[in-house]
C-alpha cells in the first residue's frame, strides 16, 4: 500500500480533506492535475460556519487580517432600495458576519495549514484511472500506478474522479449567463457592503473585495456570448445601475453559466465524492465554497475512525447521508431563489412589497443572517434535546467563563462532553476533552435544565441529556464509553498543525473549571452510536433519522422575499458548474458570493514548505516552481473549477 489515503484535487476542498487527515495521523497523498497553484479568484464569501472550521485549524488571525467583512446587503428594484439585510447581529459565532476573500487568497491559507500539519501538494498528476477491490484502490496517475487505501475525489465540477466511476451528474443548465469584472470601480456604493440591482433587462451586483478593490457582475440574455467581457460589464452597469459605477483598471474579467447538479452518490466502496465533485449549484447564498469545505471538514474526522479500525464502514455512509440531505436541499432552494431574479410585472411588485414588509417587521434580521451563515443548519437525527441543544444540531461558539469560546474545546479534534448548569456526571469517567459550565454560559447555548451534551469533533451535538432523565444519561454514558476509547488512544499519539488550548488537561476537574482536550495536537475520534448520523455501538439502542425529516430550518413567513447582492457560480466553459448557496425556504435572499475569474498565464505554483518530504516519491512526482501570485490576475474567460 503506497498511502493510506489518496486525496485528488487540490483546491479548498481537497486542501480542508487532505489537512484534517494527516492531522489524525492518516498517511495521506493529495495530487493535483495543474501544473501550478490555482491562481482563480472564483468564490469571494466565506461564511461564519465555514470560518469555524478554519478556524480551528489556527488560521483565525490570518483570515481576519485578509479578509474584508461584509456587513450589510442592500436590494433594489427599479432603481430604489427595496430592502436591507443587516449581518452585523449575527450570533453563535467568533466572526461576526460573513467576510469577503477572494477563494485564490483562501487557498494560500489552507495550503499553510497543510504545510503545517506536514503534508504538501503534488501538481501535475492527472487521474487517468481507476479499480478498486475489497482492500484499497488503484490510481493511474499520469502513468504511474499508485496503490491507496482510499481515495478522496475533490476535484471540482469536471471531476475525474466521478467521470472514472461512472456516477451521473444530471441537472439542467440555467438559460442565462453572466459576465464579471474584478478590478478598481470608482462610486459611491459602500464598499464593505454587498449591492444588488434588478430590473426588467436583468441582475446587477456589486460586492467589496479587500484592498480596495470590487467585484461587478451582471446577467446576460440566453445565448448572448459577449467578446468583450468588460465593454458588457460596462454597459450593463451604466443601464442597471442608479448611482454612478465606473470601471478605473481591471484584475480580471470572466463569462460564465450556472448548473444545478448532484451526483447519485457521494461515496462508490473505497471513494468518496466531496464539494463541488458531488454537488453544484445556483450562487444564491454564497455557499458553494463554504459547503464544500463542511463535506471535507465532516468527511475526515469519521473517515480517519474507519481507517483505523475504531469506526465502522457505516459511518461513511452516514456522512454520505448528511452531506447529501444538505446538498439536495441547498440545490432546491437555490433554483427557487435564482428564479426570483427574472421575475416581471406583477410578481416582482409582489416581491417587491413582500421584501419591504419583512424589513420592516424585522423578520429580514431576526431570521436571515444566522441562517444564511448555515447556523441553523440541522441534521436529520433523533433523540433527547436539551434546549436548543439536540442530536443534530450545531453547538454556538460563544465565549467560556474562564476565557476562550466553546469551540476551543474541539480545536484538537476530540468529541467534547458538557455538563451544564449541574453536578457533573459520570466523574470517574477519564475523556480528553470535557467542560463544566455555569448556570449563564448554560443559557447563552439555549439551556435552561441541569444536564449534559456530547459533541462530535465537527461542533455538532451528537447526544444530550437532562440529568433527571435516567434513560437519556445511560444512553449518552454509553456512547462516551465509546467515545473516550477512542480519543484517548488518539490524544496518546498527537498530531501536528494546531496547537492545544492553553490550560487544557485530561480527566474530570473541579466543578467549575473549564477543560480541554488533552494532548497538544491530539488526533480525531470515533463517532458516536445512534446520534445525528453516527452508527450505533453494540447493545446501543440506535436513534434513526427521523423519515422525510429536513436539516434546513424554514422561517416561517418569508416566501417571497427577494434576494440580496448574490454570487455566480464559477464555471466559464459549457458544461462547467455552480456553486453552493445556503439552504432555506423559497425566496430566501442569497448573499453576496463566488464568480470565478480565470487564471493568468505565466502563473506559476507554491512548492512544498521547507523541510517537507514526500511521503509517496514516484517517479513521475514533480513540484511547481515558486508561486508569483497575484490576488486576482488579469486574463481571458476560460473554465476554472478545481482541477485534478
Amino acid at each position: 500500500m503506497d498511502s493510506e489515503a489518496l486525496v485528488v484535487g487540490a483546491g479548498p476542498t481537497g486542501l480542508m480533506m487532505a489537512t484534517e487527515l494527516i492531522r489524525r495521523g492518516i498517511d495521506t497523498r493529495i495530487v493535483d492535475r495543474a501544473a501550478r497553484r490555482n491562481p482563480h479568484a472564483k468564490a469571494i464569501i466565506l461564511q461564519p460556519r465555514a470560518l469555524d472550521v478554519m478556524a480551528r485549524l489556527g488560521l483565525e488571525d490570518r483570515i481576519r487580517d485578509a479578509a474584508l467583512p461584509v456587513v450589510a446587503a442592500n436590494y433594489y428594484s427599479r432603481g430604489r432600495r427595496v430592502a436591507r439585510i443587516n449581518f452585523r447581529g449575527l450570533k453563535g459565532s467568533r466572526f461576526g458576519t460573513p467576510l469577503s476573500l477572494p477563494q485564490n487568497e483562501t487557498e494560500g491559507l489552507l495550503l499553510d495549514a497543510l504545510r503545517g500539519a506536514g503534508g504538501h501538494v503534488e501538481y501535475g498528476h492527472r487521474l487517468a484511472g481507476l479499480t478498486q477491490d475489497a482492500d484499497g484502490v488503484d490510481a493511474d496517475l499520469s502513468g504511474t500506478l499508485h496503490r491507496t487505501g482510499r481515495l478522496l475525489g475533490c476535484d471540482g465540477a469536471h471531476s475525474a474522479v466521478r467521470e472514472r466511476l461512472g456516477v451521473a451528474f444530471n441537472g439542467p443548465t440555467y438559460p442565462q449567463s453572466f459576465v464579471l469584472v474584478d478590478g478598481e470601480w470608482d462610486t459611491p456604493l459602500a464598499h464593505a457592503e454587498a449591492h444588488y440591482f434588478m430590473g426588467p433587462t436583468g441582475v446587477l451586483v456589486v460586492v467589496g473585495l479587500p484592498g480596495g478593490r470590487v467585484r461587478v457582475f451582471g446577467s446576460v440574455p440566453d445565448g448572448a456570448g459577449p467578446e468583450d467581457v468588460e465593454e458588457t460589464v460596462r454597459a450593463i452597469a451604466a443601464e442597471r445601475s442608479p448611482v454612478p459605477l465606473e470601471l478605473a483598471s481591471v484584475n480580471g474579467a470572466g463569462h460564465f453559466q450556472v448548473h444545478r447538479r448532484v451526483a447519485d452518490r457521494f461515496r462508490d466502496g473505497r471513494v468518496l465524492l466531496a464539494g463541488d465533485a458531488a454537488h453544484v449549484h445556483s450562487p444564491a447564498g454564497g455557499q458553494g465554497l463554504n459547503t464544500s469545505i463542511q463535506d471535507a471538514h465532516e468527511a475526515a474526522w469519521r473517515l480517519a475512525g474507519v481507517i483505523r479500525g475504531r469506526l465502522p464502514e457505516t459511518a461513511l455512509g452516514e456522512w454520505e447521508r448528511e452531506r447529501g440531505h444538505v446538498a439536495r436541499a441547498v440545490v432546491d432552494d437555490t433554483d427557487r431563489q435564482t428564479r426570483l431574479w427574472t421575475w416581471s410585472g406583477w410578481r416582482a411588485r409582489a416581491r417587491d412589497v413582500a421584501a419591504s414588509a419583512a424589513e420592516r417587521s424585522g423578520v429580514l434580521d431576526r431570521v436571515l443572517p444566522s441562517r444564511l451563515a448555515q447556523m441553523d443548519l440541522r441534521y436529520p437525527a433523533e433523540g433527547p434535546s436539551l434546549g436548543r441543544l439536540g442530536p443534530g444540531t450545531r453547538l454556538p461558539d460563544i465565549p467560556l467563563p474562564g476565557g476562550g469560546r466553546t469551540h476551543d474545546l474541539l480545536r484538537d479534534g476530540h468529541h467534547v462532553l458538557l455538563a451544564l448548569a449541574g453536578r457533573r456526571p459520570f466523574p470517574e469517567r477519564d475523556v480528553p476533552a470535557r467542560a463544566h459550565l455555569d448556570t449563564r454560559t448554560a443559557r447563552a447555548l439555549g439551556v435552561r435544565r441541569p444536564g449534559v451534551v456530547l459533541v462530535r469533533p465537527d461542533g455538532v451535538v451528537a447526544a444530550a441529556a437532562a440529568l433527571t432523565d435516567p434513560d437519556a444519561l445511560r444512553r449518552l454514558e454509553r456512547l462516551l464509553a465509546a467515545a473516550s476509547e477512542g480519543d484517548s488512544v488518539l490524544a496518546a499519539s498527537g498530531a501536528a498543525g494546531v496547537p492545544a488550548v492553553s490550560g487544557a488537561e485530561s480527566g474530570p476537574r473541579t466543578p467549575g473549571d473549564i477543560s480541554a482536550p488533552a494532548a497538544s495536537g491530539a488526533t480525531s475520534s470515533p463517532a458516536l452510536s445512534g446520534a445525528a448520523g453516527v452508527p450505533p455501538v453494540p447493545g446501543d439502542v440506535s436513534v434513526p433519522a427521523a423519515p422525510g425529516a429536513t436539516g434546513v430550518p424554514v422561517a416561517p413567513g418569508i416566501t417571497g422575499v427577494p434576494p440580496v447582492p448574490g454570487d455566480v457560480s464559477e464555471p466559464a466553459a459549457p458544461g462547467a458548474a455552480g456553486v453552493t448557496a445556503a439552504p432555506g425556504a423559497a425566496g430566501v435572499p442569497p448573499v453576496p458570493g463566488d464568480v470565478s475569474v480565470p487564471p493568468a498565464p505565466g502563473t506559476t505554483g507554491v512548492p512544498p514548505a521547507p523541510g517537507t518530504t514526500r511521503a509517496h516519491p514516484h517517479p513521475r512526482d514533480t513540484t511547481a516552481p515558486a508561486d508569483t501570485r497575484t490576488p486576482i490576475p488579469p486574463v481571458p474567460p476560460v473554465s476554472h473549477e478545481e482541477k485534478a
